[in-house]
């Protein structure tokens, strides 16, 4: 298909995504254009900045030993947009990421990205849900909701075990540390005792249960093992269950250690006849949220349990920590990047507490994918300064990456903050894809290749010549 894509793109469903994702694009437009946005270029050919994926690279002919690197994203730039007293920009930009490929990425890729001066974040999540109603009911003739959910990263791992849950079915997590008190099973002790330095701060164990409804004679035992190879997969050490039968005693897995207790679980949990338990236990809090949660989201292909009256369920996830501890380099990281503002209740403690501290930054989510992220910005250079120093960065090398926008915040910036849906995978899900492949008129394949006109291929040692660049030998 990537091959002959040119006949590929001869079949009716191709037509049928590219063309609404044409629509799509010019209802974009026609929206922000009309909420008073400009619609500005940014620079494809820009200076390297840690951004956290590797950059794509372009040689200079005519500055030998220097290179140009591709747009992970026009972040800088329109910030500088905000500081050049732009009010609203928006921009259908194209980025670039040289990362490994999945089915809802590739190296090039295409966001809506928009920044707004003298802004909120209320302003810029109404904004967005402005927009992609109109988009929806412009294109699809899908009326979506007002106001979207809104749910803080803290409540999102606890109850789904993820920062972009699927929440086109209502199955939640549960915590069952109370569990660990009604027998000798030694698994769920761990779990319960809040060994996560990080449960201090929000009291929830490591012990999670999902009660799956009527699912008890659906599952066999080996039915059961594929969910728990689902749950390893993403780190835990196992997945304990038992039945709740048709006379309400636990049957199957752990039962033995419960027997008698079925009462008391059965009623602080929700669990009646016919339900399945699941369990996941692990000293971290997030690592058994993670991992039942990626149970959870099979359940949901299993079972087939979306709500077909909410075939686009949209949510926000605010209140994301802002910093993430290093383990390996023993050091604090940025969640987000560094140009986001932490929320002012944690200004006075960053430095102090930095585990603490939430950032002004919001996700949205879409059937449990990731379509936006965005923040509020720092226009404050102090503050800055301060970020760089937590996370190890040094005035020298601050100054060396990122020194032309903190230049620029020193003559005046505006409380400014942005957002970017990604267009391709917004495109995705509105066609019910699976890949972004599929909405793309001409994309890479998952080795960030393309079959029909043979890209990357090698040049003539002349071109390598005018760029100063010599290749050597790779042992395969």
């Amino acid at each position: 298909r990537l091959k002959y894509r040119y006949l590929d793109l001869r079949r009716e469903p191709m037509q049928h995504n590219i063309i609404l994702r044409s629509a799509v694009t010019f209802a974009t437009r026609e929206f922000l254009t009309s909420k008073g946005f400009l619609e500005i270029e940014t620079p494809t050919f820009i200076k390297s900045t840690p951004e956290g994926a590797r950059d794509y690279l372009v040689p200079s002919r005519v500055h030998p030993g220097k290179f140009y690197s591709l747009p992970q994203s026009p972040q800088l730039y329109k910030q500088l947009l905000m500081v050049s007293g732009f009010d609203k920009y928006f921009q259908i930009a194209r980025c670039y990421r040289d990362e490994d490929a999945r089915g809802d990425r590739q190296p090039e890729f295409t966001q809506i990205d928009m920044e707004m001066s003298f802004t909120n974040r209320e302003e810029v999540l109404e904004t967005t849900e402005e927009l992609m109603r109109h988009i929806f009911k412009k294109t699809l003739n899908y009326e979506l909701p007002v106001h979207f959910d809104r749910i803080s990263w803290d409540d999102a791992f606890d109850l789904y075990g993820s920062d972009k849950p699927d929440l086109r079915f209502d199955m939640k997590m549960q915590d069952a540390a109370f569990m660990a008190d009604l027998s000798d099973f030694n698994a769920f002790k761990a779990g319960a005792a809040n060994a996560d330095k990080n449960i201090e701060r929000h009291k929830r164990s490591g012990l999670k249960v999902l009660v799956v409804k009527n699912a008890a004679d659906k599952y066999s035992r080996k039915h059961i093992e594929a969910l728990e190879a689902v749950a390893k997969i993403n780190h835990a050490k196992g997945l304990a269950w038992m039945k709740v039968d048709a006379e309400g005693k636990f049957e199957g897995g752990i039962s033995k250690f419960f027997a008698g207790k079925e009462a008391e679980i059965c009623t602080r949990l929700g669990a009646e006849k016919n339900d399945l338990l699941l369990f996941v236990s692990d000293e971290k809090w997030q690592t058994a949220c993670v991992a039942l949660g990626a149970v959870r989201k099979q359940l949901g292909k299993d079972l087939n349990l979306y709500n077909p009256k909410d075939e686009f369920h949209f949510a926000w996830i605010i209140d994301f920590p802002y910093f993430a501890w290093n383990e390996e380099e023993n050091k604090w990281e940025t969640e987000h990047h560094m140009f986001t503002l932490p929320q002012k209740k944690y200004w006075d403690t960053l430095e102090s507490d930095p585990g603490a501290v939430k950032g002004d930054l919001y996700d949205l989510v879409l059937n449990g994918y990731e379509l936006a992220s965005g923040s509020m910005r720092i226009n404050d250079p102090a503050l800055q300064e301060r970020i760089f120093e937590i996370v190890g960065y040094s005035r020298e090398r601050a100054e060396k990456a990122f020194g032309f926008l903190v230049q620029a915040f020193k003559f005046g910036a505006p409380p400014h903050g942005g957002i970017a849906p990604g267009l391709d995978r917004l495109i995705m899900l509105m066609c019910h894809e699976e890949s972004i492949h599929e909405v793309i008129a001409f994309p890479k394949n998952n080795l960030a290749a393309s079959p029909m006109d043979e890209c990357p291929s090698a040049v003539d040692q002349s071109q390598l010549d005018d760029l100063h660049l010599k290749c050597t030998e790779v042992e395969k």
